[in-house]
């Protein structure tokens, strides 16, 4: 079989088809951001298709663009120089979304907050790069039917910990006992 070699083609984004069982999936969290990149920088990373145009990597982009009436648009797209084998096919539609890095975040104290913010991380992310130390302590919590449950967390959020144990407390008819360890 001959190796994989990748060119670039134009096609029209409706001339794709989506591959019938691509178990990618997106929140609708993800969806905005996806679109917003879409809109601020057009599409910079290339599909890829099969030479059948069924699509391999790249459906959210590409559903995304229809959906915001660029279906008739010609792009780039990656074209293997032979028919990839199913089992090519399947792997590689997998290797696109889950190869995804982990991120560093004592470099990402060098990016503006707000435009991390923007581009989507959560506010525990943000809390992980931008409190100096984690001064976690730990809390051992005791149900009555010795269940032991073991909570990190930062002390000046022990009253969140305290009320939502109240709350817990109060609705299920739980009880507790809180030791500091």
């Amino acid at each position: 079989m001959d190796k994989l070699i990748w060119h670039t083609e134009k096609r029209k984004i409706n001339q794709l088809t989506p591959f019938d069982i691509n178990p990618r999936q997106m929140s609708d969290k993800q969806k905005t951001e996806l679109t917003k990149s879409l809109e601020s920088f057009n599409l910079v990373e290339i599909p890829a298709i099969d030479i059948d145009n069924i699509i391999i990597a790249g459906h959210q982009r590409l559903k995304i663009l229809q959906d915001i009436g660029r279906g008739e648009e010609e792009i780039d797209v990656r074209i293997p120089n032979r028919k990839l084998t199913d089992e090519e096919f399947k792997e590689y539609n997998l290797r696109s979304n889950k190869n995804t890095g982990d991120w560093d975040y004592d470099l990402l104290t060098n990016f503006n907050e707000e435009m991390l913010k923007d581009v989507g991380f959560d506010s525990q992310e943000l809390d992980k790069m931008f409190n100096e130390e984690s001064n976690s302590e730990e809390i051992e919590l005791k149900a009555y039917n010795k269940t032991h449950i073991l909570i990190s967390f930062d002390p000046d959020k022990i009253h969140l910990i305290s009320e939502a144990l109240e709350l817990i407390r109060n609705t299920k008819g739980i009880d507790y006992e809180q030791s500091s360890n």
